[in-house]
Formats: structure tokens, C-alpha cells, sequence
């Protein structure tokens, strides 16, 4: 399924394993290891971002100031500077110049999707998966 140009996968599809190296730790006898690996399966983004941007060129440029948040963060707490950005913009022209600034980052939001396997953990959400987008000074 291809929501905002990217293809939504199953996401134990989007699991591969990884090797890490560790060095200088107990193993479960109590042996020291000077140099071992572990191996986990960790997410591998699959998308050509240069393809997305040029696939939605030619789309109208964003109103960026409909979502605008408020421009006082030490009041509120608020430190995005945009938020609750459909993820139908995240490849717009105007995000582009935005991120090409190197000034700025985005932060994906949604909610987890059981019917694709896709738990979120609570302090982020991957791209492939989010229905909003926030951006936020580096």
C-alpha cells in the first residue's frame, strides 16, 4: 500500500538483522570477553528520498503558516516551531528548502498500526508510519 508516496509495509518485513560489536563485558558465566558482537533485528528505511521530492514537485506550495504553533515556547513549553503537518507535505517543495537550510528537523507523528504489525513506541514514530510531521530547530 503507498500512502504520501511511500510504500507502507508489513513492518516484520521491515525488520533485517544487524550485528553490533562489543567489546570489554561479562557474559551470562561470568567470563570476561574482550571482543564479542550481539545481533539484533532493526528497522531498515527503504525509500530514495531524491525520488519522493521529485515525484511531488510539482505539487502547490505548502501554507506552512496554517500550522504554525505558538511563537512563545518558554510560556507554553512548545519548542516545535510547525506541527500537525499532514504526511501528504512532507515531500513538498517547501519543506525541501526548509531542510536543505540544515537548520531544522522533523519529528513524524501517529499512532501504532495493528492491522501491519506496527507497535510505536512511545517516544517516537517512523516516517513509513506516521500521519503527522512536526518541525523543530536543531
Amino acid at each position: 500500500m503507498i500512502i504520501n508516496g511511500i510504500e507502507q509495509r508489513e513492518f516484520k518485513d521491515t525488520q533485517v538483522p544487524r550485528t553490533f560489536p562489543i567489546s570489554g563485558y561479562y557474559d551470562n558465566t561470568g567470563q570476561y570477553i574482550d571482543n564479542g558482537s550481539t545481533t539484533f533485528n532493526v528497522y531498515q528505511y527503504n525509500h530514495d528520498y531524491k525520488k519522493l521530492y521529485r515525484t511531488f514537485e510539482l505539487d502547490p506550495r505548502l501554507p506552512l503558516e496554517k500550522f504554525k504553533t505558538n511563537p512563545h515556547p518558554t510560556v507554553t513549553g512548545e519548542a516545535s516551531l510547525f506541527k500537525g503537518i499532514p504526511m501528504r507535505y512532507r515531500w513538498n517543495s517547501v519543506i525541501k528548502e526548509m531542510m536543505m537550510t540544515g537548520r531544522y528537523r522533523i519529528k513524524y507523528r501517529g499512532c501504532s498500526k495493528p492491522s501491519i504489525g506496527y507497535k510505536r513506541k512511545p517516544n517516537y514514530c517512523l516516517a513509513e508510519y506516521a500521519d503527522t510531521f512536526a518541525i523543530y530547530l536543531k
